[in-house]
């Protein structure tokens, strides 16, 4: 028996297709993207604009599947991380982020990650699969549904699971979805950014894109040497191609450019590293978010000092660069920066990606997260 098509995710364009065989007026593919994603509506009995025969065709020939909650772990912070089930197979995580009047969504673009950076647990547990546009968008709805957000009232952080720029069409497709004002959920630009490990080539087709978020390239090292160590990518693009990528970006695109740098005590946090990142953010120039390493067991490094960390930021202010810290959020739940990977708080262990987290479980988090899973090997990537 053939599988009946999830419409979540299409595009104006492919739902014309798609619908085709049932409805060849074109304007009503833009009804049911507009039902879909600005007005989030799921059932197609609710989307009463359409005649009643066309919804019943519609509810026999198609389904309506977005990324359902799991597992829900809230924080001592009021930080919430959610273990999803995807509609097609596997699990991802996402991250609500409470802050004042504007809160940020933390957005996964791939199950796992394949580029193997050493001080992340998601690179643990190597590339499980790509997400589609829907996986992506859905996440987005998921939350804002939950939370009651409205538009352009939050932030989304593309510094989930994965590597945005791996899964690049996907990511694409996503962002159109997220930025249509007619069709879609109306978000501006701005008030996404994008994390990247550094893909070069991927970071100047961005440039060039008709929707251009803002955009966080990973550094975490101001030599070669030392960023090959940690983060495989740069064997295949090391700093100076790079910040040739990050300076084209900045010229074509107009958009903002963050330099993210992981404090990593003995690693990159010498006397010599503050003078070279300073020089490194303002080639471009670009603002420098200083980023304490949230330490597990299982990872073989420790954050710097807070002393440290306050001594690179008044450096890097001094030398006239742009720089703050980054506050860590929900580490009690495994949920800050580099720790995403399926574990439970306080368990030992990390999860597989496949989907065991039982489902509608809710735990609030006492202990310190801990993680169990042997590094994944990385090879060399491009875009996709």
């Amino acid at each position: 028996m053939a599988s009946i098509r999830n419409l979540y995710g299409l595009s104006v364009e492919e739902l014309s297709e798609a619908l085709s065989p049932l409805e060849p007026r074109p304007f009503t593919a833009r009804q049911i993207a507009a039902h879909l994603y600005a007005r989030r509506l799921l059932d197609f009995d609710r989307m009463t604009d359409l005649p009643a025969k066309l919804r019943a065709e519609l509810a026999r020939s198609f389904t309506i599947q977005l990324p359902s909650p799991a597992e829900t772990l809230v924080s001592r912070d009021g930080t919430t991380r959610y273990v999803l089930s995807l509609p097609s197979a596997g699990s991802v995580e996402a991250v609500f982020i409470p802050s004042g009047k504007r809160a940020t969504l933390c957005i996964s673009s791939q199950s796992g990650c394949a580029l193997g950076c050493t001080f992340c647990m998601t690179g643990t547990l190597g590339l499980l699969r790509h997400l589609s546009s829907g996986e992506i968008a859905g996440q987005v709805a998921l939350l804002m549904d939950l939370h009651r957000l409205r538009p352009n009232c939050f932030n989304i952080v593309f510094m989930g699971m994965g590597e945005p720029l791996h899964n690049y069409q996907a990511l694409k497709a996503a962002l159109r979805l997220l930025c249509d004002r007619r069709t879609g959920f109306g978000i501006s630009p701005g008030h996404i950014t994008v994390s990247t490990a550094g893909l070069a080539p991927a970071i100047e087709k961005l440039a060039a894109e008709e929707i251009v978020p803002r955009l966080a390239v990973s550094l975490n090292a101001t030599t070669d040497e030392a960023r090959s160590r940690i983060m495989p990518i740069n064997k295949s693009y090391p700093i100076l191609s790079l910040m040739e990528a990050c300076g084209k970006f900045l010229r074509e695109a107009g958009q903002r450019l963050t330099l993210e740098y992981v404090m990593l005590s003995g690693v990159n946090d010498s006397r010599e590293d503050l003078p070279r990142l300073a020089r490194l953010a303002s080639s471009l120039p670009a603002r420098v978010n200083l980023i304490p390493f949230n330490a597990t067991p299982e990872l073989p490094f420790q954050p710097s000092p807070m002393e440290q960390v306050r001594r690179f930021r008044d450096g890097l202010l001094k030398r006239g660069v742009r720089a703050s810290i980054r506050a860590s959020r929900g580490p009690d739940i495994r949920a800050a920066c580099g720790q995403l990977s399926f574990g439970a708080p306080g368990d030992g262990a990390a999860g597989t990606g496949r989907g065991e987290s039982a489902a509608g479980k809710n735990r609030r988090a006492s202990d310190p997260p801990e993680a169990a899973m042997e590094r994944a090997a990385a090879g060399e990537l491009v875009a996709r």
